[in-house]
């Protein structure tokens, strides 16, 4: 860490001192009538000596650390340096003073006799500048570790909203290759096109420049992949409708938030019965945030499909930690029907 009196605050290290000079040369020539020479050089000789020495110290509470030397030891140190320096700044400026108006003996008197006073009010003034320099030292450390925590829980943050975004079902992945092994005997031309949009999607969400928001018309041809890579799968088990505002084409949302959704809407909707799927996906602008309801219709008698339910909870906890508000994922569910609305803050940032 600089000095604190490195920039600007040394002028209110300055004024300081000049006021306890101008305080010292009036209480001297008012109390005791000496002249206005000696009043001023006694003030200034000692005192300057003072701030010059009370600037120095900074250097000295760099170095003398509690962590290093306990509390006691720090006490201690600071108690005898203080002590020694005062003791060196009254011995040498009555050596100068005593010099220079060696013909005043009412001075010379005051001098030897104020020797311990004058001790005493320097001790003071070091004091005080090292508890100043304490409190600085303080104060710096703390805002550093707030900024340090801050830039933490900003990498935290950003560690595990990564960790969400990837947490695609490797069951996916799986389930694609094992379709397109498939084709390759059956249909080797639609393999050849299933191997490609796989790679897209895999390309476009799992690649590190991938950012952590994007657009609406982005994320949806990022979900169009994945619709028509489990179309392969399914056939005509599973269809997908879009209602999209085009005003809201532009507005941002958080990368592959919408995956788990599809993802979820796939496994609880064909898995559970034999009759046809539809994804029904509906973007609309809603107060200038962006509304996304996503539906697929289900069979309520169905056996329902294990698992560990992270999808959609990694959709509320993506939201959660990207908008810092709850409640942007809510769930409807009726008899054949199940939906998930999402509400998109509209931010600055991209």
């Amino acid at each position: 860490m600089k000095h604190p009196l490195a920039g600007k605050a040394i002028i209110f290290y300055v004024t300081a001192w000049v006021a306890v000079i101008a305080a010292h040369a009036v209480f001297l020539y008012s109390s005791y009538g000496f002249p206005l020479s000696i009043s001023l050089a006694d003030a200034a000789i000692s005192n300057v000596i003072l701030a010059g020495i009370g600037l120095s110290y900074w250097y000295v509470v760099q170095y003398v650390s509690p962590e290093g030397q306990g509390v006691f030891g720090v006490v201690i140190s600071h108690v005898l340096g203080v002590t020694v320096s005062a003791l060196l700044v009254v011995y040498g400026a009555n050596v100068a003073l005593s010099g220079f108006f060696s013909t005043n003996a009412n001075y010379l008197t005051l001098v030897t006799e104020s020797f311990v006073w004058r001790i005493i009010v320097d001790i003071f003034y070091l004091t005080l500048i090292v508890m100043v320099y304490y409190l600085l030292r303080y104060n710096s450390n703390l805002l550093q570790k707030e900024q340090e925590e801050i830039q933490l829980q900003g990498m935290l943050r950003h560690s595990e909203l990564e960790m969400l975004k990837f947490q695609i079902n490797p069951h996916f992945i799986f389930n694609s290759l094992n379709s397109v092994s498939s084709l390759t005997i059956t249909d080797p031309d639609k393999a050849r096109d299933m191997v490609i949009k796989l790679s897209d999607f895999l390309r476009s969400s799992l690649g590190s420049q991938s950012p952590e928001k994007h657009l609406l018309k982005d994320e949806l041809a990022q979900m169009q992949l994945y619709l028509d890579i489990e179309k392969v799968r399914f056939g005509e088990r599973l269809s997908a409708v879009h209602e999209i505002d085009p005003a809201c084409a532009n507005m941002t949302l958080p990368n592959m938030i919408l995956q788990p959704i599809y993802e979820n809407a796939i496994k609880y909707g064909i898995y559970e019965q034999l009759e046809e799927v539809e994804i029904s996906t509906v973007c609309k602008c809603e107060d200038g945030n962006l509304k996304i309801s996503v539906s697929n219709n289900y069979d309520s008698e169905g056996v329902p499909q294990k698992g560990k339910g992270i999808g959609l909870k990694n959709v509320s906890n993506r939201l959660e930690l990207t908008y810092g508000i709850l409640g942007l994922m809510t769930i409807e569910k009726s008899k054949t029907i199940f939906t998930v609305h999402l509400l998109i803050p509209q931010t600055s940032d991209k």
